[in-house]
């Protein structure tokens, strides 16, 4: 009999069936999943976050920074990326113009060297000076040894120096120092005059100019007689001239002053000036570097005070443009000696 057809007495006594119990066990279970699923999605959200910050305070700072400067909160990343953006910025400027300066010199020297070349000829030497103002009489040159380098080695270094004997010659220079920080060609005069009167056979035929070599540290001369007063005087030196050479003159002073030899007050600069000019080199008028850069290498420096330094930039070989324009430079210095 279907629901429908039943009796009022039948529906009556029909009550809707509750719902199933759950039992204590099955209540705790589900819990226990709503809880765990709920870490799951704090610890999803905790991850996203990281990954999130991770990229932004880590990945985007520059490898090589150091922890301390890692930024810890937003605007300290905005700041570092703002000064990090600047840096790159000049970065890249100064990097375009360092590659500039370095064609444009380039190019230079070689116009230079192809504008102004001896030909191994001195009058023509003799007519690139000819009307300056004044020319150096002295004359200090920096030569680097080169070991591995074509034209290197010790014999490269001695053709180097007779070629710039050649050309100091035409130029109406008396005295040339060469320094070169290792003093390679301290000891070998009598090689290095083979070399230099070698080099000037070919600018000046047979009879050739008169050159002396010296050693002021060793006080060694080459040719130990000569007839005739030389033409120019090439001195050699070394980082043992330099600052070592004014650390031995400071402990002589001390110790004779401690044993009552000498007296403190005579230590003028005047009588330090009379003693370097005596046992090293007097003062050059003109320094010529050869190389790329400003760097005087070790050369004493109380023979500087008032010379005048030349280098050409980007110049890696010894060249006589270099020199000439250098003696161009000094013609037209004009030197304050102070009180």
């Amino acid at each position: 009999m279907s629901p429908a057809a039943a009796s009022p007495e039948v529906k009556g006594n029909l009550k809707p069936r509750p719902p199933p119990s759950q039992s204590p066990a099955t209540s705790s279970s589900s819990s226990k999943r709503s809880s765990e699923m709920g870490a799951t999605k704090a610890r999803q959200s905790a991850g996203f976050v990281t990954r999130i910050k991770d990229f932004l305070f880590i990945n985007l700072v520059p490898l090589g920074t150091s922890p301390a400067q890692i930024p810890s909160n937003l605007f300290q990343l905005a700041v570092f990326h703002i000064y990090h953006t600047v840096l790159i910025f000049l970065h890249i400027i100064l990097s375009f113009y360092y590659l500039f300066a370095r064609q444009y010199y380039r190019a230079k020297n070689n116009f230079l060297a192809f504008l102004y070349h001896h030909h191994r000829t001195p009058q023509l030497i003799a007519q690139d000076i000819k009307g300056l103002a004044k020319t150096p009489q002295h004359v200090g040159i920096i030569l680097n040894y080169k070991e591995n380098e074509e034209g290197g080695g010790i014999e490269g270094l001695m053709e180097q120096v007779a070629d710039v004997v050649s050309w100091s010659i035409g130029a109406c220079v008396k005295t040339l120092t060469v320094y070169e920080r290792t003093g390679k060609l301290n000891k070998l005069h009598e090689a290095t005059y083979k070399v230099i009167n070698r080099t000037l056979k070919s600018y000046y035929g047979e009879t050739i100019p008169v050159v002396k070599l010296s050693t002021p540290h060793d006080k060694t001369v080459y040719p130990e007689e000569m007839a005739t007063d030389p033409d120019i005087d090439i001195a050699f030196i070394s980082q043992q001239d330099g600052r070592e050479f004014l650390v031995e003159l400071t402990r002589e002073f001390a110790y004779k002053a401690a044993k009552g030899e000498f007296e403190p007050s005579k230590l003028t600069v005047d009588n330090v000036d009379r003693l370097a000019n005596q046992l090293v080199i007097t003062e050059p008028e003109l320094i010529v570097l050869f190389g790329p850069k400003l760097d005087l290498d070790g050369f004493p420096p109380w023979q500087i005070r008032l010379s005048e330094i030349y280098y050409a930039p980007y110049n890696n070989s010894v060249t006589y443009n270099v020199l000439l324009r250098g003696i161009r430079r000094y013609s037209k210095c004009k030197i304050n000696v102070g009180r």
